[in-house]
């Protein structure tokens, strides 16, 4: 029974990857060859026909809500909004909505400065869009993370035309609760601390803590619902006490923790303990034998089949990973490490850390080794800060003031916490970056690090061949990449950053740099971004010329990247001089493994983009041609023909005139804009002169990649589906 759950559990994890990455496949298609293959299995006794069905069930469910979802193609129009979530941001709040419209009646999300209550009723005329996509592979996606909500739309509101009482009881009990938990911590504990404990009980982004983060415990903290866990224990230990009913105390603790659930919007990981808790709870009931592993797995595919889209949900994922590596690590371990309390304490962190490795690396691209010392060192105390913060939860209303001595114990505990984590995160000699391995995988490999720790050893020889050619395919998917020849266009904003990979060497002309007071591109895309590639060393970047959005992430690069080289030209040189910058001329060469890097122009001593320098990549013959901001009273001394052309100053009708696009003669023009930019980028003019061209557009296309490797390609990563 154990391995069918497991089987189907697996074809819903497959159906729902399948779907994000080909949503526009023909689902006829999909269905025709889930049930033959299906029946086929079904046919000869095996297992397997229930991954099929199960990946046949998701995709149908995963096409039928996104087909539900109406908001973000809805007119502007006035709709009656109902504050059922909220989170405080930098500027303001980010409110989770339900908007009701005639027939229309779903979840949004919206942006206001104006503190509502939960709970909360309003009139508003709005309009709707998609809530943002990841344009670069590999980085947070804000419309995943919304999709596994049920949210599907951004709701844009200018102005509160009218506030309606709310006549929603359980939303005015959770809008209590919020307050009532801020206030306890934000009066009793220094800022820190309560905002440590708020996030925690409330279930908001511990992970925003740099050094937690850092670390990586935030998954065992906030996400993997180990409080929610210790709510049960201390919900027991209370009932115990006053010696109610076993069978009484259980269904009281379910009950309080299914209510402490609603309070908090029913987090993936409380409904993982929910869910395993009523299913210990019958199966006490019944005297039926229990299987905690069944249990869980039976949890994950009800989410799953209820909400498909719970899966590109990090909190999902990491507390039933956690869960099953305590389940089928912790005991081996713990036969190994001892029965003493600090050597069990040690086995139960370090099994977490191991099952959780390839997740680790998938969702922070890097493994501290310090973790395993810090989860040891901080989960005592989180455990006791937890039954200290339940115990003050329970008692404030009555005690009040006579309990400043517990809050003042939880500061100094939380303190603890918090400065532990900030001395090992500083630790650096013992962070492992990796290059960011597919979510496939990543699963892969969590259940071949189950697979191995909790089978026999006997069993583990005989079948050695097996481990052994998949730890094989896990190394050469990991180093396919090595060989790789290619030249893409990363998605900045509104700015200028390619990167060119000439197998195991990196090269960057320009770096980008758009920032505001609340977004820095380079620390919120380009060097995450370049890290999950695997990226330790850049062999060489060319700065075209001294205009903040080219140059403006060199020092985030250079702080994060051994840069070997910077290339610019002696106009250039202010911009980039702490960095000892070599001087480039006309006719100089980089040589590449299949081509050469040529600087076929100075710059002109006008203006900083007059100042821009030529350059011509050659690889494998395919010629590009990369001109920065260069204006086209300039571009008449460009004498070169391309296949591939960067069109300067992003599109502008300062540059790109036609007789010089008829010169170059480019079968491929790229334009690297940000959206909505307010210069107008790329202008009608340019894209009249290049409309006999192929056009790639950041702006539409996002990160477009250049593939040299074999055969020529280029991709882009923008697909127009909803998830790319």
């Amino acid at each position: 029974m154990r391995k069918s759950i497991l089987v189907f559990l697996c074809g819903l994890i497959t159906g729902l990857f399948l779907f994000v990455n080909y949503e526009q496949a023909n689902i006829l298609l999909i269905l025709l060859g889930s049930l033959v293959f299906g029946f086929v299995f079904y046919w000869k006794n095996s297992k397997l026909w229930y991954y099929f069905l199960a990946l046949c069930l998701i995709f149908l469910s995963a096409k039928a809500t996104l087909s539900d979802k109406t908001l973000r193609k809805t007119a502007p129009c006035p709709f009656k909004f109902t504050v059922y979530e909220k989170r405080k941001v930098d500027e303001g709040y980010r409110y989770f909505l339900i908007a009701q419209n005639n027939n229309i009646k779903e979840k949004t999300v919206a942006f206001l400065e104006e503190d509502l209550d939960i709970g909360e009723i309003f009139l508003a005329r709005a309009s709707f869009k998609e809530p943002r996509i990841n344009t670069n592979p590999n980085l947070f996606s804000y419309r995943h993370y919304l999709a596994s909500k049920g949210i599907f739309s951004e709701a844009k509101i200018k102005h509160i035309d009218k506030k309606i009482r709310g006549k929603h009881w359980g939303l005015r009990l959770r809008n209590s609760f919020y307050k009532y938990i801020h206030r306890i911590f934000d009066l009793n504990m220094s800022l820190r601390s309560a905002n440590f404990c708020t996030s925690v009980v409330l279930g908001e982004a511990l992970v925003d803590d740099a050094s937690i983060r850092e670390l990586g415990l935030s998954h065992i903290l906030a996400v993997s619902g180990l409080h929610i866990d210790l709510l049960f224990a201390f919900v027991f230990f209370i009932f115990k006490k006053l010696k109610v009913n076993y069978r009484i105390l259980w269904l009281l603790a379910l009950l309080l923790a299914s209510l402490y659930a609603y309070l908090i919007d029913f987090p993936f990981s409380v409904m993982r303990v929910l869910g395993a808790n009523l299913i210990a709870y019958l199966a006490f009931l019944y005297k039926k034998p229990l299987d905690r592993i069944k249990a869980l797995l039976i949890v994950a595919g009800l989410i799953l089949i209820k909400n498909p889209f719970a899966l590109l949900n990090a909190g999902f994922i990491l507390s039933f990973a956690s869960c099953l590596s305590i389940y089928l690590i912790y005991p081996r371990l713990k036969s190994k490490f001892g029965q003493s309390y600090i050597r069990k304490s040690l086995a139960f962190t370090s099994s977490i850390q191991l099952g959780l490795f390839p997740m680790l690396v998938y969702y922070f691209g890097r493994f501290n080794l310090v973790s395993i010392i810090a989860n040891f060192l901080v989960l005592p105390i989180f455990n006791i800060s937890m039954y200290l913060i339940f115990g003050l939860v329970f008692l404030y209303p009555i005690f009040g003031n006579l309990l400043k001595v517990g809050f003042g114990i939880l500061d100094f505990l939380i303190s603890s916490i918090l400065n532990i984590t900030g001395i090992l995160a500083k630790l650096s000699l013992f962070k492992i970056d990796f290059a960011r391995p597919s979510l496939i995988l990543v699963f892969y490999g969590f259940m071949l690090i189950l697979i191995l720790v909790s089978l026999d050893k006997r069993i583990i020889k005989r079948k050695s061949r097996i481990f052994l050619l998949s730890a094989l395919i896990i190394i050469i998917s990991l180093c396919k990449d090595r060989e790789k020849i290619s030249y893409q266009m990363i998605d900045i904003g509104q700015g200028d950053c390619f990167l060119l990979k000439d197998m195991d060497d990196y090269y960057m002309v320009d770096v980008g740099g758009p920032k505001s007071k609340t977004y820095d591109s380079g620390e919120r895309i380009l060097v995450p971004y370049l890290k999950s590639l695997g990226v330790r060393k850049i062999k060489g970047i060319f700065i075209s010329h001294e205009d903040k959005d080219h140059v403006g992430n060199i020092d985030r690069v250079c702080d994060n990247f051994d840069v070997e080289n910077i290339y610019t030209s002696k106009l250039n040189i202010e911009a980039v001089k702490k960095y000892r910058p070599a001087i480039i001329k006309n006719h100089d060469r980089i040589k590449l493994s299949h081509g050469y890097i040529e600087c076929i122009y100075e710059g002109a001593d006008a203006d900083e983009n007059a100042n821009s320098i030529g350059l011509l990549i050659n690889i494998k013959e395919i010629r590009i041609l990369s001109l920065g901001d260069l204006q086209s009273e300039f571009e008449k001394d460009i004498n070169t023909r391309a296949d591939i052309l960067k069109l300067s100053h992003h599109g502008s009708k300062t540059s790109s005139a036609r007789d010089f696009i008829e010169r170059v003669n480019p079968k491929v023009v790229l334009i690297s804009a940000g959206r909505n930019n307010t210069y107008g980028h790329p202008s009608k003019e340019v894209l009249e002169n290049v409309s006999d061209r192929i056009i790639y557009n950041t702006q539409t296309d996002g990160m477009v990649e250049m593939d040299f490797t074999n055969k020529f390609s280029i991709i882009k990563y923008l697909k127009g589906w909803y998830f790319r």
